[in-house]
Parts: C-alpha cells; structure tokens; sequence
C-alpha cells in the first residue's frame, strides 16, 4: 500500500436524557425511554452516512445505558459517533450534520451532543509518496496508492517534515484485533520498499 494521506474525521459524544421508570408497570405510551430514543438516532446517523461508494466510515463504538437494570426504562443513554472520510469538503458537511440529526430524530427525550475530536484529512507529501511507488515498482511487487482508513503518528509529523507511510496486507484486511496477522514474506516485501524508498530519499 502507498499511502497517499489519512483520512479527517470527527467524534461526538451523544447523551440522551430520559426519566427512569418500572418495566413492568408503566405504560409504553407514557415513557421517555432513553434507549428507545437513541436507537432512533443512531438509525438516523446511519441514513446521514450512507454512501453508495462504500468510502465514508460511521462507527457507534461505545455505550453505556443506565440504570443499566433489566427491569427499569433506561433514563440515561451515552454513546460515541465517529464518522471519516478523506475528504475535507465531506468530512466538514458531515460534522456539521450529527447534531442537528440527532435532535430531529429525538422526541421525548432531552439530549446532548459534544464534540470530542475534530482532526482534518492530511496529505503526504508527494515526492516521498511518489518515491514509495518507485520502490514498489522497481521491486516488481504488486502495489496500490490508498489513504489511511486509521489515524497514525504520521498525520503530525507530516506538519513539521516530508512524511509518507507504506502497508502490508494482513489477512482478510483484518487489523486492531487478536486476529491481526501479517505473512512473513508480506512483511519482507514491505522493509524492502522501506528501505529503496530510504535511500533514494537519501542520496538526493
């Protein structure tokens, strides 16, 4: 994988505010169920996030419901929206967009939507990006350009210095997880890139 950049992305926390009530005893019709309510808005958030060219990512990756108790209407929901796109145009129109959907889809509850991180799409630089491919090229091996679907260290350093990254395939794209696996032969190919694309780097 040539890495051409990492892709911008926004996080929300989303709070829904409801009133805590017996399961068995009240009526559906007469409650502010916090759950029921946020389950509306995440489908909400998943109507906001459709793209049909399967480049967007929408994540609800945390939630806590309180009580928390089989028994009670929750009165209390949090949980965490993280959208990404490596476009800075869409990733600030979509940013722009939660809250307001939130509260559209919200309606016997209160609720609160705080933004947590806020970072915006980097590109790298060309040269080394373009001396990654060169690499790749001269190596024979089979190579694509690609942003980064995850955040990296490189994303800041590409602020102070000429940055670029370059992937091996895992298997089945799987990552972030026990499963992760990467073959050797993978990895040898990926040090050699690293290192021709080092010293051309060097010797200019």
């Amino acid at each position: 994988g040539v890495v051409t950049g990492i892709q911008g992305l926004r996080w929300f926390n989303v709070e829904i505010f409801g009133e805590t009530a017996h399961a068995g005893t009240t009526p559906l019709g007469a409650r502010k169920d916090a759950l029921r309510e946020a389950i509306a808005v995440i489908n909400a958030l998943h109507e906001l996030t459709r793209d049909a060219s399967d480049t967007l990512r929408f994540t609800i990756g945390r939630m806590l419901v309180a009580p928390n108790s089989p028994n009670s209407v929750p009165s209390h929901v949090l949980f965490s929206v993280d959208v990404r796109h490596p476009d800075a145009a869409t990733i600030a129109r979509l940013g722009e967009a939660i809250e307001p959907t939130v509260r559209k889809a919200v309606e016997h509850c209160s609720v609160k939507v705080t933004p947590t991180l806020h970072d915006d799409p980097c590109a790298f630089d060309p040269a080394v990006v373009d001396c990654v491919e060169r690499a790749a090229q001269a190596l024979k091996l089979s190579h694509r350009r690609m942003p980064s679907g995850a955040s990296h260290d490189a994303m800041y350093m590409a602020r102070v210095c000429p940055t670029g990254m370059i992937f091996v395939p895992c298997e089945r794209g799987i990552s972030h997880n026990e499963a992760e696996n990467a073959k050797p032969e993978d990895l040898a190919a990926g040090a050699r890139v690293l290192t021709a694309a080092l010293l051309e780097l060097a010797n200019r």
